[in-house]
């Protein structure tokens, strides 16, 4: 072959390279030139509420009729040390309570922000013999008027028969769902089960979708190793379908998903699955015969999404992140590194078109910072917004 021949070739495979990945990953997903706008050009007030016990709030779940706001909070400083989808595996960062199942009552608002509680694990028996949970995502169903369901993620540090701490750097994460009975006012939930399952091995987010069945994501293609560390290039993600009874299986057509996150079951019955490493949320049917995951749409943000939650409205809200470098900095040193959020509104007409609005950013992050959660509370129109390792929860009400 000629070298000038060699040298376009060569050319041209730069080109198609920069074209289908580093154009997607320095624009798309890294953000770079990406302007985001000033919180005052967004119809909101927002303050921040700094307690420490709802520092580290990565997941929220709001029931609307009951005016209860659930935070899932591990504290900033732990779970900068403890964050194992980060390969974050420093055994003694983590809190000495572990995490925390707040309920946050938001028409109860004291001077510090308000009325609130955690809810205490009974009858619960965690690693090495302690009842700490280590939180990560959750999802919550209504057994009648008075009682609540909790199906908590829970990464727990991996032990030996005799309750030893093992070397969490070369095992990785004893991950579990872990589910709790809640009446409605109380300050402590009972333990019902644990699910714990070789398909769940990296969970982030799941999913109830009826019958205490349920969807799940594992983040990476594997709990540690180097192939984990070229997830976000070559993807290792999936989803994973958990009966209640009998084995969980993948239920996505690959383990290629480049990290699937906070995944939500929306009021259409589809399965809603957003990426840290991708630019758009992929929108799933489950084939009830094979429980397996069929794609039928993807909804284009333009950058990395963390979780979804799903107001009264049926309205998707996302916490996503419009300069990705910024929140791995914050996750690095939450309480002096802060990161810019994007709130995203994602709407659905009566024939299936979706409409995606942005509803809030902070340029110069005066009030919101590395925003992985937001939920929309229809009644009264406030925003309520966690992060993984953000050292407040912000609270932004309609001007």
């Amino acid at each position: 072959m000629a070298p000038g021949t060699k040298s376009a070739l060569a050319v041209a495979f730069l080109a198609a390279a920069y074209q289908f990945w580093a154009k997607h990953f320095i624009f798309s997903l890294l953000g770079i030139g990406r302007e985001v706008e000033s919180i005052e050009n967004f119809p909101f007030n927002c303050r921040r509420v700094v307690n420490k016990q709802l520092e580290g709030c990565e997941d929220l779940w709001l029931d609307e009729a009951g005016r209860v706001l659930y935070a899932a909070c591990s504290g900033s400083i732990a779970r900068s040390q403890w964050n194992p989808g980060m390969s974050k595996f420093n055994l003694s960062g983590r809190r000495t309570e572990g995490s925390e199942l707040m309920a946050i009552y938001i028409d109860h608002p004291i001077e510090e922000g308000f009325r609130m509680h955690k809810i205490t694990p009974i009858s619960y028996k965690g690693t090495a013999g302690d009842t700490r949970l280590d939180l990560v995502g959750f999802d919550a169903e209504k057994k009648g008027n008075s009682r609540l369901r909790f199906w908590l993620i829970n990464q727990r540090p991996p032990v030996d028969t005799k309750g030893n701490y093992l070397d969490a750097t070369k095992i990785g994460v004893n991950g579990t769902v872990d589910v709790f009975e809640y009446t409605k006012g109380a300050t402590e939930m009972k333990h019902v089960k644990t699910v714990f399952d070789q398909n769940i091995y990296s969970g982030n987010k799941l999913a109830l979708i009826g019958n205490d069945d349920f969807v799940l994501t594992n983040d990476h293609s594997g709990k540690v190793g180097f192939r984990k560390e070229l997830d976000m290039m070559l993807g290792g993600g999936n989803v994973a379908f958990c009966p209640s009874t009998g084995p969980c299986h993948q239920a996505s057509k690959t383990n290629t998903m480049r990290f699937p996150n906070g995944l939500v079951r929306g009021n259409d019955s589809l399965i809603y699955v957003p990426f840290v490493f991708e630019n758009f949320i992929g929108v799933y049917r489950l084939d009830s015969q094979t429980r397996k995951l069929v794609e039928v749409d993807r909804i284009v943000v333009g950058m990395p999404t963390d979780n979804l939650s799903v107001d009264s409205n049926g309205d998707i809200w996302t916490g996503s992140m419009p300069k990705l470098l910024e929140i791995v900095a914050a996750v690095e040193d939450p309480l002096h590194n802060l990161a810019t959020s994007t709130i995203w509104k994602i709407s659905q007409d009566k024939n299936g078109k979706y409409t995606v609005t942005k509803m809030l950013e902070d340029k110069e992050m005066k009030v919101i910072s590395a925003v992985t959660t937001a939920v929309h509370d229809v009644k009264t129109g406030r925003l309520f917004l966690g992060g993984v390792t953000t050292p407040w929860l912000t609270v932004c009400e309609k001007k």
